[in-house]
């Protein structure tokens, strides 16, 4: 009989493990695989990005990282509260149909029968499959509290005229760049002898192959001459192997 409790206890210990092992498991996403990311707060705003715009789809990217980064907590995922508090909440949708969640995490007291709990700086709830698991990254903390809300809403009217012009120019490099064509800028036009109508322009752009984040970016830098009298001509390209995450959201204007 003893036997045969050591055995239950043992197996309970064992299942306990895997079930506690299972909710720390990290959590790890693939950009392409987000269809969109939704994110509700409690005062009223909501904003959605959706994966088939290229502006917003460096932002899912951005959080796909920090939640692929993030370092999970031993803290409790479950208030046990009959209205619990609900700040700020970001919604994954998935092209599978799944969908995760994402919410503040709080640290709770008991005291004289009464239940206080407080926000977790830093700290967030990650819910998918109805598996909860307490993460801690303060980058997706501050963006699901308060970043979303000043991310630009679209792309300005001179960064549409910049790929306008770098989609022209584009079409005359040889196939061996076509993979050179998110984030494009034209970072800087020099008139010829200073005349309007003769420019030599310099433009940049990043391999669309690497959005997935598995890999650095590449950069394109290009110096073209551009007149009436000769057209389009190529005078120089050179490649920027692995740039660092800073200097591609600088390209893609997500950072100054």
């Amino acid at each position: 009989m003893k036997k045969l409790v050591v055995l239950v206890l043992v197996f309970v210990g064992i299942f306990s493990s895997i079930q506690l092992a299972k909710a720390n498991i990290q959590p790890k996403l693939k950009a392409e695989d987000v269809l969109s990311v939704q994110v509700n707060s409690l005062n009223g705003g909501s904003r959605i990005f959706k994966g088939n715009d290229g502006y917003e789809e460096v932002i899912i990217d951005k959080v796909v990282k920090w939640i692929n980064t993030s370092s999970p907590s031993e803290g409790a995922t479950e208030l046990n509260l009959n209205n619990p508090p609900t700040v700020s909440m970001l919604k994954i949708k998935m092209r599978n149909g799944d969908v995760a969640v994402i919410e503040p995490a709080y640290n709770c007291i008991s005291e004289n029968q009464t239940k206080t709990c407080t926000i977790a700086d830093g700290e967030v709830i990650y819910t998918q499959n109805q598996v909860k698991t307490r993460l801690k990254s303060q980058d997706l903390y501050d963006w699901l509290l308060v970043g979303w809300k000043y991310e630009s809403v679209g792309a300005p009217k001179d960064e549409l005229l910049e790929e306008t012009l770098y989609t022209r120019y584009f079409s005359y490099l040889d196939k061996t760049y076509s993979d050179f064509i998110m984030c494009p800028k034209i970072d800087k036009v020099e008139r010829i002898n200073g005349d309007t109508r003769r420019h030599i322009v310099h433009a940049s752009a990043l391999n669309y192959s690497a959005h997935h984040g598995d890999t650095p970016y590449d950069r394109i830098h290009i110096t073209l001459t551009d007149t009436p009298e000769n057209g389009v001509k190529i005078n120089k390209v050179t490649i920027q192997k692995g740039i660092s995450d800073k200097e591609a959201l600088i390209q893609c204007r997500r950072e100054s």
